[in-house]
């Protein structure tokens, strides 16, 4: 069963691919954004984290802290997404701890329907074009999913990704911003 908005978000406690520890209980009082990816040589997920880290310093001003979680090891990490020097914490979680917590999906049909889709190809050759090669995994059946956490700990949104390149919209999490800064959190 998926986690829905208004549930209490799962804690955790991690240590960060750049070094130090991390809970969700050291972020409480700030908007959060949690987010799952395939594996870190997926060229879809390093695609995401990119265009992301360049639009971050706009969100980070708006109060909002980040947490990308791959299901990879650190050291596969550090090779490929931690390469780029992101500005917020990667999380390794291979023993699938986390993603078991926040229910992050698995599903073979839909790996297979997203080579379907136009965007799937656009945004494939974007990767490439970045560098981001990728490489395989065992695990290629997991679907992204995105958890905005409010600042009491509880979920906002629940996003759970249809396709492997299907994230929480950058349009979706810049209304909810605002919406909570015009409730005041």
């Amino acid at each position: 069963m998926r986690l829905t908005a208004g549930d209490p978000a799962p804690p955790f406690t991690v240590e960060a691919v750049q070094g130090g520890t991390l809970s969700l209980a050291s972020l409480r009082g700030s908007l959060v954004l949690l987010s799952f990816y395939r594996y870190a040589s997926c060229p879809m997920c390093n695609l995401r984290l990119r265009d992301f880290a360049r639009d971050f310093s706009a969100w980070r001003a708006r109060g909002l802290q980040f947490v990308a979680f791959f299901h990879s090891s650190s050291a596969r990490i550090r090779a490929n997404a931690g390469a780029r020097d992101y500005p917020f914490p990667l999380v390794a979680d291979p023993r699938w701890q986390i993603y078991r917590d926040y229910r992050v999906e698995t599903s073979w049909l839909r790996l297979m329907g997203s080579v379907l889709l136009p965007t799937f190809y656009r945004d494939w050759f974007r990767a490439m074009r970045y560098g981001f090669w990728g490489g395989m995994d065992l695990h290629l059946g997991t679907m992204p999913a995105d958890f905005l956490v409010d600042p009491g700990g509880r979920i906002a949104i629940a996003y759970y990704g249809r396709s492997i390149g299907d994230h929480l919209p950058a349009a979706s999490l810049d209304q909810a911003l605002l919406r909570m800064s015009q409730r005041g959190g």
